[in-house]
């Protein structure tokens, strides 16, 4: 065995990453995960832009997630100019942001975890092992597909929510149209949970984690002002910079936060630790899998993204419900007149708790950014468990122990391309 073992680059995930384990003898020593994507840049992007045109530019930061970029980017906008929404545009930015779970959670159930399970090389690898789990898969995805086409306005980088409001309200036939494809695939849904339910643990158990997630007075599970932590720690998201202070690190492009000195850990498994609201069949299934979910490790976080599938089906057809009993008159953006000041926002993106703050002058120009993603966040955290682990498998087969790194890497679900956006001066 080398001085160190390299995963270069690491497969089935989000942008470019390579994790290096150093070894003294037989013993792991330290772990470095480099997210290797360039950097992007996108705060600097956003300086000297209107209000109006920040969420467009700052969605472009990720294809997959450009929608709860784009809600959370409006979120920020809205609380530094003081405009209130309509409940309408409410439940339409609810609407698509379950929709982008339905989307995300499947694409990395099915396409990049799954394989794994079958010792497939990749989904298309999986379409010759299993190919109608597959197609399970793709078919709740191509419904996470349509709503963000129906209410966004197209596949990614949405353009019909805007600030203040909707840009184009979805007429009752539309919504219907999603009424029929979320009841049909909530079976598909109970049938994923159950599916990442009946495997086991993928190696040694790993130190307990310290989980953080959004919480609020909102009816919606993703959205709030307030971030908990599963040590019985609170603070207002608006306070993100002390309490998630940021460091540069030499071996990556992203930067690292931590929450007093502590990793912790951020995504499906962690809302479901720190307590979210959970719909019917959704809880019903997180009580059958509870021992699996509550003080397990990452590894426990496909089985939650499972649960979370249900979690946002359901929660789909309740805001299409409300929706449909809304009057048919047009619900227009609210007029903004623009002023100096300063606002941030905080959501749950399918990978975990996402911040987004902004400050603009008296024209509504922007005159800073900071964007805090939920890989950036979860790095800390992935490090540590990668030495931990590591050291759980010494003396293991070097092709065993690189499976292993990089299963736990991916239930992670980590998206690098928009973790690395920083500024070398």
């Amino acid at each position: 065995m080398s001085n160190v073992i390299e995963i270069k680059p690491l497969t089935r995930v989000e942008g470019h990453g390579i994790a290096r384990v150093y070894m003294d003898g037989k013993r792991a020593e330290r772990v470095e995960l480099a997210l290797t994507e360039p950097p992007r840049l996108f705060e600097a992007l956003l300086l000297g832009k209107s209000f109006e045109e920040v969420p467009e530019i700052i969605c472009r930061i990720c294809s997959l997630c450009s929608t709860i970029h784009r809600v959370t980017s409006l979120l920020a906008v809205e609380n530094a100019l003081g405009i209130d929404v309509s409940e309408e545009t409410r439940l339409y930015r609810e609407l698509i942001v379950n929709g982008g779970h339905i989307q995300s959670h499947a694409l990395h159930l099915f396409c990049l975890a799954l394989p794994d399970y079958y010792n497939a090389a990749s989904f298309a690898d999986l379409a010759t092992h299993a190919p109608e789990l597959l197609k399970l898969g793709l078919r709740i995805k191509g419904v996470g597909n349509l709503i963000q086409e129906t209410v966004g306005g197209r596949l990614i980088h949405p353009v019909n929510i805007v600030p203040g409001g909707m840009g184009k309200r979805v007429n009752h036939a539309g919504l219907r149209e999603l009424q029929v494809a979320l009841e049909t695939i909530l079976p598909d849904t109970i049938e994923a949970c159950n599916l990442f339910a009946s495997f086991a643990v993928p190696g040694p158990p790993l130190p307990r984690s310290i989980f953080m997630a959004v919480q609020g007075e909102t009816s919606s599970p993703l959205f709030g002002d307030r971030l908990d932590l599963s040590n019985g720690r609170s603070f207002m998201a608006s306070n993100y910079r002390e309490a998630l202070p940021e460091k540069v690190i030499g071996h990556s492009y992203a930067k690292q936060s931590r929450f007093e000195g502590e990793a912790v850990i951020v995504g499906a498994l962690a809302r479901l630790n720190v307590g979210m609201g959970l719909t019917t069949m959704a809880n019903q299934a997180f009580l059958d899998a509870r021992e699996k979910l509550i003080d397990t490790d990452i590894r426990g976080n496909n089985l939650a993204q499972a649960i979370e599938l249900i979690l946002a089906v359901e929660c789909s057809l309740e805001i299409i419900a409300t929706l449909l009993s809304f009057e048919t008159k047009p619900d227009r953006p609210v007029s903004i007149a623009p002023r100096k000041g300063s606002g941030s926002a905080a959501t749950e993106a399918p990978r975990g708790v996402l911040i987004h703050s902004y400050s603009f002058d008296n024209r509504g120009f922007c005159t800073a950014a900071d964007i805090i993603t939920p890989t950036a966040i979860n790095q800390a955290a992935m490090e540590r468990d990668l030495l931990a682990l590591a050291r759980e498998m010494e003396g293991a087969d070097e092709a065993e122990l690189k499976l292993k790194l990089e299963m736990l890497v991916r239930a992670y679900d980590p998206c690098i391309s928009c973790a690395v956006h920083l500024v070398r001066l």
